[in-house]
């Protein structure tokens, strides 16, 4: 009963055009009952009430998988715990990319569509209802509103890229929905960053960790220094370090996110003392598999399924990230885990999503390459450092604008100082068996 009436409530806010004003009370309403202690049952019932509706849903109105469900003889209405789930088979990378199967809704009700960054040929498209976007929006402008009832300039200092990335467009849709002024400043020039910082004078940002490594330094340069309420970082790794840097010099609580496009944006949360993600167990059903057998465990892949979407729900969402299930002590109700890079050849080095095999290809195409390279990632300080070794006759500048011409981002991140490069050519990589090895020697997510 008591989860019961919990879900009406939730699902009430999440599809309401939510005033400032009621974001502002529910999120105080958030921050004591986590201060009062949980019933982590309760939570529990809610999203697997949630599941089972979500099952319903996509087998009526999605045709891929409507069409999964008759291939495999399963009824939805057998679907009613996790253990049922995972007699499902996994969604894919491959899958999505045939967005069109996967619409539950008629494209004239799309209110948004966002595409993932840093991959080859056609990006994977994610759309989204007008209802999803009031969903997230007033999710996320909780997040920007817990423990935090006055004033709100909410400086978005984070990379576009382009028109279709999910992270910016979010968090200045949950600023407004805050009751905040949003400042989309962007993560170009650190120098002009700051001329805005001083015209606005955030109490609150929006960046990844690279890009605050590189604005603060800046600061010190300059002498410019602004007390910040909270720094709100994600897309990348964030270290203790970063997390010191970031509080001693803008005197600020540091949160941190992660989560991707496939998934709605970043629906789990690091508060300041988490040593963890935690995952939104109301809009997620988390699993970790083994990449290898597909079976649960303690360390290996995540695999998503949302929970209370329209547009593209996804069951079995296979994500590429490696993690742990971890025990988090900071109070808050939901699954924890260690995010630790990545299963596939994809990096996250600088603010930039690389791909092994882009770089690859691009330097095989350079006149006296073997085609043979290593990669090494290592941190300088708080900086992210990719050591970039090229079996052949080739010149380093040449290397370098093909990085450049595979990666015009690149550029950019090198100058900002959110990445270092350094090419060594004419490398002996006799030993190296593939064609391209990739080691990564950074810290990895909340190390201890």
């Amino acid at each position: 009963m008591i989860a019961g009436i919990t879900d009406r409530a939730m699902r009430w806010f999440e599809n309401y055009n939510c005033l400032p004003g009621i974001v502002n009370k529910t999120a105080g309403f958030v921050v004591k009952h986590i201060n009062s202690g949980n019933n982590r049952r309760v939570i529990r019932k809610i999203q697997l009430r949630r599941l089972r509706s979500t099952v319903q849903y996509v087998a009526v109105h999605s045709p891929f998988y409507r069409e999964m469900f008759k291939r495999l003889g399963v009824r939805p209405g057998d679907i009613r715990t996790v253990e049922n789930l995972q007699e499902l088979p996994f969604t894919t990378d491959d899958d999505i990319r045939n967005w069109r199967k996967f619409l539950c809704v008629p494209q004239d009700r799309l209110a948004a569509i966002f595409a993932t960054s840093g991959t080859t040929g056609e990006p994977k498209r994610v759309y989204f209802s007008y209802r999803e976007m009031q969903m997230f929006t007033n999710l996320y402008a909780l997040t920007a509103r817990m423990g935090h009832a006055g004033r709100v300039v909410g400086f978005i200092a984070l990379p576009t890229r382009h028109g279709l990335w999910i992270g910016s467009a979010i968090a200045h849709r949950a600023v407004e929905r805050a009751g905040g002024l949003p400042i989309p400043a962007g993560a170009d020039n650190t120098v002009e960053t700051i001329q805005w910082m001083k015209r606005f004078e955030p109490n609150i940002i929006f960046s990844s960790p690279s890009y605050m490594t590189a604005l603060t330094r800046k600061a010190e340069q300059e002498g410019y220094r602004l007390e910040i309420d909270k720094v709100l970082t994600g897309g990348e790794l964030l270290t203790e370090e970063h997390k010191k840097y970031f509080h001693e010099y803008w005197k600020a609580q540091v949160y941190d996110s992660y989560g991707s496009t496939e998934i709605g944006g970043a629906l789990t949360i690091a508060l300041p003392g988490c040593c963890a993600f935690h995952f939104n167990d109301l809009h997620l059903l988390t699993e970790i598999i083994d990449p290898v057998t597909g079976k649960p465990a303690e360390e290996g892949e995540l695999v998503f399924t949302t929970l209370r979407r329209e547009a593209m729900p996804l069951l079995r969402y296979r994500s590429g990230d490696r993690a742990r299930w971890v025990e988090c002590g900071c109070g808050l109700p939901f699954v924890a885990a260690k995010v630790l890079g990545r299963t596939d050849k994809m990096m996250v080095v600088g603010d930039m999503n690389l791909y092994g095999r882009v770089i690859l290809e691009a330097i095989s195409k350079i006149s006296g390459a073997t085609g043979r390279i290593a990669i090494k990632l290592l941190k300088s300080g708080m900086t992210d450092k990719m050591v970039l070794r090229v079996e052949g006759d080739v010149g380093a500048q040449d290397v370098r604008l093909a990085l450049l011409e595979a990666y015009s981002e690149m550029e950019t991140n090198i100058a900002n100082g959110n990445l270092i490069l350094e090419i060594e050519t004419g490398a002996d990589l006799g030993s190296q068996i593939k064609a391209i090895k990739i080691l990564d020697d950074r810290n990895i997510y909340f190390q201890q």
